[in-house]
């Protein structure tokens, strides 16, 4: 077994830009640069190549907003000496590449840890054994292969990334591959977002969206996820030959731990079960709100003064709330150092709190447990602190 010996600086993953004329100088013997067509949808672009890699430049094709693009670069070490590669940098976080060479497996990725390249042995009928190496020797005439990956979920349009590699060879130091995908877009959502804007809980607002695929003239739509709040239906309807499906949702009733909005994913019977999202954005008031807060703040209390603060609890519809019950938690205190008072100001609900001019010296603290009548809120907690002395 070959020992791995010399130090490797793995530069972290950073997605970059299209190649430079500097970026694709190679540093010994090019060979001559041809056109080639790799993978759905590419255009001609040039293989490149040095005395090593028969091709360094490579088009992995077309991705539709999902899966990772897959490339392989063949090598053969041209000299009758063994060759280190000393340094592999990859120019993007979203892609890695794995190196095979004399029965030997190497990884060099920026997850779940950057910056370090890794030793993959697979013994059967056991875990994988992974060893962090510094960096890799590659025998006299040796072949192998650089299988590269790129994550191409979510992207839309063309993404470039390159891996560099340093070595010891006299007649070529450096070497650059470069490997790019497109993201096409195949279904167009319109409108791209829905804004439903202010609503309350309680309310339900109708939404419609219109969806086809730029790519697929027949297509179908197999189901839409679940998602708590939503309800859709969806209907098909063909024009020239080509398929529109429109999607009539409704959002609300919500409960009280709603953020407002969601996205829903549909699936499709294309490419494999692909999806589309339709994303409604919505800001949705609660039951009700607190006023000033969930927490109250005395500060210094003068012993055998009281003091006071109050808590309004006001319904986001026209609901006739009234408070249940009011109880104590967590009291640092006698209980009957505190005095709790109910109001109506219309349909607000106004609750006070007195530390009373009986409470002993020290802390005050603890929480008051407001009980209400409303069907949804079923009870707040109201935090409270102050210090009397």
């Amino acid at each position: 077994m070959q020992t791995v010996t010399a130090a490797i600086s793995l530069a972290a993953f950073t997605c970059l830009g299209f190649a430079t004329a500097q970026d694709a100088k190679q540093s010994a013997a090019p060979v001559p640069t041809t056109a080639t067509k790799q993978g759905p949808g590419a255009s001609l672009i040039p293989v490149g190549g040095n005395s090593w890699f028969q091709i360094t430049n490579k088009d992995l094709g077309t991705y539709f907003g999902t899966g990772e693009a897959v490339g392989i670069f063949h090598f053969k070490n041209p000299n009758n000496t063994p060759i280190d590669w000393k340094q592999l940098t990859g120019s993007c976080q979203c892609a890695k590449a794995t190196v095979r060479v004399g029965g030997r497996t190497y990884e060099l990725s920026s997850k779940p840890t950057p910056n370090q390249l890794m030793r993959i042995t697979k013994v059967p009928g056991q875990p994988d054994q992974v060893e962090r190496v510094q960096q890799i020797q590659i025998e006299a005439g040796a072949d192998g292969e650089v299988e590269v990956h790129l994550d191409m979920n979510q992207i839309t349009g063309p993404k470039q990334a390159s891996l560099d590699i340093h070595t010891n060879d006299p007649a070529l130091s450096h070497m650059k591959l470069n490997f790019n995908a497109l993201g096409a877009q195949l279904f167009t959502v319109a409108p791209a977002e829905v804004q439903l804007n202010k609503m309350v809980w309680s309310e339900t607002r109708e939404f419609t969206v219109t969806v086809f695929s730029p790519q697929q003239k027949q297509w179908n739509i197999l189901r839409m996820d679940e998602v708590k709040g939503f309800a859709a239906t969806w209907e098909k309807a063909e024009a020239d030959g080509k398929a529109t499906w429109t999607i009539r949702g409704t959002y609300g009733p919500v409960d009280q731990d709603s953020q407002g909005g969601g996205v829903l994913k549909f699936h499709t019977d294309l490419q494999g079960s692909a999806s589309f999202s339709v994303r409604v954005a919505a800001f949705v008031q609660g039951p009700l709100e607190v006023k000033p807060g969930a927490f109250l703040t005395y500060g210094l209390v003068r012993k055998g003064s009281a003091s006071k603060k109050e808590v309004a609890f006001e319904p986001n519809d026209e609901f006739d709330l009234h408070a249940a019950s009011l109880t104590f938690d967590k009291l640092s205190v006698p209980q009957d150092a505190l005095i709790v008072r109910t109001r109506k100001d219309g349909k607000k609900l106004l609750v006070e709190l007195e530390i009373s001019d009986k409470a002993p010296g020290g802390m005050v603290r603890g929480e008051l447990v407001v009980g209400l009548n409303h069907p949804l809120v079923k009870e707040k907690r109201i935090m409270f602190n102050g210090f009397v002395r």
